[in-house]
């Protein structure tokens, strides 16, 4: 880890959940097995399909014109071929791994459980596109765009540092206006599954274990590539969101995140706190006089690859 001279918000959370699987899988490079059949869409996968499949369709949209229209989503929604063939083609690089050229003429035989398949995330492509319809015209800056930023650490008592680079990739960030005609800048991370995320109480929940249970490393991730945005577009207000698609549909959805009752509509007012509370952390990461100690929720040993390692 030291070697790589970077980390991401997966590799923190691992370490928050257990410091010793955080130590198996990184330090020691441990692999997990891969316990999914060449013809399953297991959870992993059915996400990845749809962040491909809404990354061609929403990359078109943007060749089309310099911002998302509702005329051009309308389009979509009344012809549904494109988004159909967007699908595919997500299938084809997502679960039969056909990511080039080299085979133009490949067309994989999909079974039963994978249409069924097939059929949901379609259904949820133009859930996204009906979620975004009541924001046009608005302006899509990046599709799965990488963010990074170098972060110092306390890394001894004597007040020696040491740094690291920290990121990861956005799913999308886009610049919408609001309705009270104030422009913002979204951190969008597209959620396909069935959890609904509740507000956390503040920034110090997103670094207690105890919160880990309300799936804490979301807001982890989202609010660290926010601040990273915020810090190169000066003057412009950053909100973190997670799009959960299948309870978008009620009216006046907001992915935006909350701490409490007040949603976060500028990160930077956070800024300060998270990133003391991110230092912290990653120094006893790295720090090799901390022992690195199993979990002592019992709970999430039962599903750890690493678990016989302990017994």
């Amino acid at each position: 880890l030291l070697a790589k001279e970077s980390i991401t918000p997966t590799a923190i959370n691992r370490y928050l959940r257990c410091p010793l699987q955080f130590h198996y899988y990184y330090v020691c490079n441990l692999s997990e097995p891969d316990e999914t059949e060449d013809d399953t869409i297991d959870n992993r996968i059915f996400g990845n399909i749809f962040h491909e499949a809404s990354r061609i369709v929403y990359t078109r949209l943007m060749e089309q014109s310099s911002q998302i229209l509702a005329k051009e989503i309308d389009r979509l929604l009344k012809d549904r071929i494109d988004i159909e063939r967007a699908v595919d083609e997500a299938f084809r690089r997502e679960l039969f791994q056909i990511r080039d050229d080299s085979r133009p003429n490949f067309r994989p035989r999909i079974n039963g459980l994978q249409l069924i398949n097939r059929a949901v995330i379609i259904h949820y492509l133009r859930q996204l596109l009906t979620i975004d319809r009541r924001l046009t015209p608005f302006t899509i800056l990046s599709l799965e765009g990488l963010v990074s930023a170098r972060l110092r650490f306390p890394a001894s008592q004597d007040g020696t540092e040491a740094a690291v680079i920290i990121g990861g990739r956005i799913d999308r960030l886009d610049r919408i206006t609001d309705k009270e005609g104030r422009e913002h800048i979204r951190v969008i991370d597209y959620k396909t599954g069935a959890h609904r995320q509740k507000p956390l109480p503040d920034v110090d929940a997103i670094f207690e274990r105890e919160y880990l249970k309300e799936h804490s490393d979301y807001y982890l991730q989202t609010m660290l590539y926010s601040l990273i945005v915020a810090g190169k577009n000066l003057g412009t207000p950053v909100s973190p969101a997670l799009l959960f698609i299948q309870h978008a549909g009620v009216e006046n959805y907001d992915p935006v995140l909350y701490f409490g009752k007040e949603p976060i509509a500028d990160v930077a007012v956070h800024g300060s706190r998270f990133a003391q509370l991110l230092r912290q952390v990653i120094a006893r990461m790295f720090d090799p006089s901390v022992p690195l100690e199993p979990t002592a929720d019992r709970d999430r040993c039962r599903t750890c690859p690493y678990r016989q390692l302990c017994l």
